[in-house]
């Protein structure tokens, strides 16, 4: 067997050749054949004056063949290659360590010059990767802090928010009047989205009055009108959630309506009652083509809800006193109960052909007193007077206050007469309690006397007449 070892030399390219030819010069090497073969090639010098010492008669014959000039000229380009091959190692380094220090003082935007593939031009390229990832990590905690700050302008925003939700919640637990939670409620609505203007428009007896308003226009007050079936407000309550309505698109009577409010769009919510149209809240941008997004209307619906409770609340509250019979500061009778009462007695009366009286004591001058004593002192006073009288009766007499500073009584099975008797007595009573007082400081009372049926056969009727007297008298 013949073993056959060939070798077959392929053809090399042009720019295989070119790599080739740079990967086997010398300034392509790395630094440390570089700086190995720089101290070789300016160590020859020193090397030739040493042996010179060491054998002289070596080089005077050498100096003595050859041309002094070739040798002066070889040496100094040796020392000049190897000055170059010394300065291609420092400038770079020294370049290098001037852009690194551009770097770490900031100037991230800098770009270090690769000039080739040694320890140098990789340290190079590193710096480079370096700073691009700086640069990429700068603009990512840009980014960053400016989403934090449109979180943190965010968080507040619902802080404040949550701060007016409280504060209509701690208005609705006093029991203030619902007109008045209705303005703090508009109020804090034209915070809600940058918006121009509030609103808030309750259905009563057949028309939409509006009950609260920030920023509307001037030519708009408390005292605009719609009927219920007034496009715009009757069709948000068709929608059941909040609506907007637009002045460059949409519905023309709609564009109507915003643009008698003064504004571009409107973002309305309604608000029912025991399933019943009630009322309807919202805002409105004076921006062309505003858009409200899914915050705006979670936070109109929101307040909505908090409107909703001070609405039922106070519709509740209405119940109850409408159930209660009690004056709060004397703790008779309240005007509504003696009013039923005295229809009642009016009715038994007229079946079983009784007479049935009716006595309105009135405290003369009492804004005068109020001026002069202040209000405490007339309220103690109407409380004491109370006391005097109620202890009077004590059958089938029923004694209330009526009015802010009156008294009456309802006297069954009395004539008119009889009736004028014990009205006199109750004015007596009720000026004798301050006989001791300075002139100032005593109240003077006045008394009228209306019976069923000569003077009215309803509670209105005799009302009307008992108090109809005290007008002649004036």
């Amino acid at each position: 067997n013949l073993c056959y070892n060939i070798k077959l030399k392929i053809p090399k390219t042009k720019k295989q050749e070119n790599k080739t030819m740079k990967s086997s010069s010398l300034f392509s090497r790395g630094i440390k054949q570089r700086l190995w073969t720089a101290v070789c090639l300016m160590s020859v010098i020193p090397i030739l004056i040493c042996l010179n010492f060491i054998f002289p008669s070596l080089f005077v014959s050498f100096t003595a063949k050859t041309n002094l000039f070739i040798i002066l000229a070889v040496m100094s380009f040796l020392a000049l290659l190897g000055f170059i091959l010394a300065r291609q190692i420092v400038l770079p380094v020294v370049a290098l360590s001037r852009d690194a220090q551009k770097i770490s003082e900031g100037d991230i935007e800098l770009r270090v010059e690769v000039a080739g593939n040694d320890e140098i031009g990789r340290l190079g390229m590193a710096l480079n990767q370096l700073s691009s990832k700086i640069r990429d990590t700068m603009s990512e905690l840009e980014d960053y802090g400016t989403k934090t700050a449109q979180i943190n302008l965010e968080i507040q925003k619902r802080i404040v928010v949550m701060s007016n939700l409280l504060q209509i919640t701690t208005l609705i637990s006093q029991n203030e009047l619902l007109d008045n939670i209705m303005q703090v409620c508009a109020e804090k609505l034209k915070g809600l989205a940058d918006s121009a203007l509030s609103f808030v428009f309750f259905l009563e007896d057949g028309r939409f009055s509006l009950k609260a308003q920030c920023g509307l226009a001037a030519d708009i007050d408390n005292q605009v009108y719609f009927s219920q079936g007034y496009p715009a407000l009757s069709d948000v309550f068709k929608s059941g959630d909040a609506s907007i309505l637009r002045i460059d698109k949409g519905d023309p009577r709609h564009q109507k309506f915003v643009s008698l409010l003064g504004a571009k769009s409107l973002l309305c919510l309604p608000i029912f009652l025991e399933n019943r149209p009630k009322a309807v809240i919202g805002i409105g941008s004076a921006i062309e083509g505003y858009e409200y997004n899914r915050d705006h209307r979670e936070l109109l619906d929101i307040f909505g809800k908090q409107a909703s409770v001070a609405i039922e609340n106070d519709y509740l509250l209405e119940k109850v006193r409408n159930l209660e019979i009690r004056d709060e500061l004397t703790g008779l009778y309240n005007e509504r109960f003696i009013r039923g009462y005295l229809d009642d007695e009016i009715k038994r009366s007229i079946i079983y052909q009784r007479p049935c009286s009716f006595i309105l004591l009135r405290i003369m001058e009492p804004d005068l007193y109020r001026k002069t004593q202040g209000e405490p002192a007339l309220a103690g006073s109407l409380k004491k007077i109370a006391g005097a009288l109620s202890s009077a009766f004590t059958g089938i007499e029923r004694l209330s206050r009526f009015g802010e500073c009156g008294f009456a009584v309802v006297i069954p099975e009395k004539n008119k007469r009889q009736a004028q008797r014990i009205g006199d007595e109750l004015r007596k009573k009720a000026e004798d309690l301050f006989k001791d007082l300075p002139s100032e400081n005593r109240l003077r009372a006045a008394v009228s006397v209306a019976e069923n049926p000569i003077d009215g056969v309803t509670s209105q009727e005799l009302i009307g007449y008992a108090q109809s007297c005290f007008k002649v008298s004036d």
